[in-house]
């Protein structure tokens, strides 16, 4: 346990003058030290070759792969996690990038769907270069349109409407995969401001590595808004707040889960058993002697039980610890 440092008190004027001539000795300028300046983020690797891999069944469209090529470079470039390739490259590493996609229309009677599915994978040579990226994504996509039923007497139907084009559609999977993985790298270095917001919207994926990273970064003024996600109807935002809470050792969170959660809820029991073991002190101490003596599940008063166990013996170990120092 490390111990708050206390303000040094200075209480002669002997050495009040001894530090006050040697920070004079310090800023002469025979002996200045400047801080060396941080260190320029590295340069973000050079697009270069994009392969294009069209796994559709036959159909009456022809996918137009040039122009999927054309739109995903460009979103690629825009995204600000690559740089256009140049005569300045130099060295610079090189990444690459492969798009693979099946798309189709399926109709069945007054009903169509156009369906794409994208696969897009980014690596980077050499692989371990400053500012190297690789990832692998997967998205799919479902346009549904009207289709025309032809009659089998009377007047000729009006002339169906026209397809969605399966082109625009892919365009459409992969710059969502593109402009997804951009801003979440983007919240990677993004300011408290920035995580608070996506903390509070709608929800999504974006939500979620934002509740990572306050946890990664110990943002304690996101607390608050922590515990309340953990009654939140999404149980992947649930999960993730309650990482979030545990990385940060808030006991606060204890309280809320021993509230919020039903006793006869077993799999969720299961889920936060341990994760209040892990926060301990005197509440989690309590609950857990609770439920191993009273829960009508026997696994359920087992896992409690051993949860405790482990709970006193961390508890136990720290103090010895903090004794040492």
């Amino acid at each position: 346990m490390r111990r708050a440092s206390r303000p040094l008190v200075l209480s002669t004027l002997s050495t009040l003058a001894t530090l006050a001539a040697l920070a004079a000795a310090l800023v002469t300028p025979a002996c200045r030290r400047r801080a060396a300046p941080p260190p320029p983020p590295p340069a973000p690797p050079v697009l270069g070759t994009i392969a294009i891999e069209d796994q559709s069944p036959l159909s009456d469209e022809r996918l137009d792969a040039a122009a999927i090529e054309a739109e995903l470079r460009r979103v690629l470039l825009t995204s600000g996690m690559f740089a256009a390739a140049g005569a300045d490259a130099g060295a610079a590493p090189t990444a690459r990038a492969r798009v693979a996609f099946a798309a189709e229309c399926v109709e069945e009677g007054a009903k169509g769907e156009a369906r794409a599915q994208v696969r897009l994978r980014i690596d980077t040579r050499p692989s371990e270069a400053p500012g190297a990226l690789a990832f692998d994504l997967q998205g799919q996509g479902v346009e549904p349109y009207a289709v025309v039923v032809k009659k089998a007497r009377g007047a000729e139907p009006p002339a169906p409407p026209a397809r969605p084009s399966l082109s625009a559609l892919v365009v459409r999977i992969t710059r969502d995969l593109v402009e997804g993985v951009a801003a979440r790298r983007r919240l990677q270095d993004g300011s408290p401001t920035a995580l608070h917001a996506a903390l509070v919207a709608d929800g999504g994926e974006l939500r979620e590595e934002a509740i990572r990273i306050v946890g990664e970064r110990g943002l304690r003024d996101e607390v608050p808004t922590l515990l309340k996600l953990l009654g939140s109807d999404d149980e992947s935002v649930r999960d993730a707040a309650l990482g979030a809470l545990i990385a940060m050792r808030e006991r606060r969170a204890v309280r809320e889960l021993t509230q919020s959660r039903s006793l006869r809820d077993r799999r969720e029991m299961r889920k936060i058993i341990e994760a209040i073991s892990i926060l301990g002190g005197q509440e989690a101490d309590e609950y857990l002697s609770f439920v191993a003596a009273t829960h009508d599940d026997d696994e359920i008063r087992t896992e409690a039980a051993a949860a405790r166990a482990r709970m006193q013996r961390r508890s136990a170990s720290d103090a010895g610890t903090a004794q040492g120092l």
